[in-house]
């Protein structure tokens, strides 16, 4: 993990954090091939896998995760973030790379993925949102929230403001929370099936 700026380039955000399932230092644009710096060594997440249990993170590799604990001093809280992974295009039929903000309310213990595609249940993933002009194979999922494909049947690699073959929309998640409550937040990203093609999601600072 590691910190961000778009230096100028047509990105949706600014600036902030970023979590990757490889080396963050390799995620700099423009994308130049697939990148692949995780191994079998570094492990999944079983936070992660139970919050996606219909996408399979299960047997997942290469998690990286932020975790704290705050106490709000209003009643929502919100961020903002980007998906960005390797595996769109030629693998976005079958690899489930994935993302979740998990928010736990400590009082009551019940903890919440807040990550999910917008009107929807479904977490962000490489299988929740493609869109199947950039592979044919399958079908398109939320296209509406797929931003860019950098390939064949897409933008130039070298346009690219980062080292990803594709990425979504800026997206938010936000949820309600008490006041002066103790809460818990882990943002979490990981490769699924193998330790291969790296993905990234970027939170937006401030």
């Amino acid at each position: 993990l590691g910190y961000f700026s778009n230096n100028g380039v047509s990105f949706p955000l600014a600036e902030g954090i970023i979590l990757s399932t490889g080396n963050a230092a390799e995620s700099v644009g423009p994308e130049t091939g697939y990148i692949s710096s995780g191994n079998e060594n570094w492990p999944g997440d079983a936070d992660l896998a139970n919050a996606i249990l219909n996408h399979d993170l299960v047997n997942s590799y290469n998690a990286t995760y932020i975790t704290f604990d705050f106490v709000p001093l209003s009643n929502a809280i919100s961020f903002n973030f980007v998906f960005a992974s390797d595996e769109y295009g030629f693998y976005q039929c079958e690899y489930t790379d994935a993302f979740a903000f998990l928010l736990t309310d400590n009082e009551t213990g019940v903890t919440t993925n807040l990550a999910l595609v917008p009107g929807t249940l479904n977490p962000i993933s490489v299988l929740s949102v493609r869109y199947n002009e950039h592979n044919t194979d399958c079908e398109s999922v939320n296209e509406e929230y797929f931003e860019v494909y950098y390939g064949s049947t897409g933008l130039p690699p070298i346009e690219s403001p980062t080292n990803y073959t594709g990425h979504t929309v800026k997206m938010t998640v936000q949820s309600t929370v008490v006041y002066n409550r103790s809460y818990s937040i882990k943002l979490v990203i990981a490769d699924a099936y193998d330790p291969l093609l790296d993905a990234a999601v970027f939170l937006e600072g401030g």
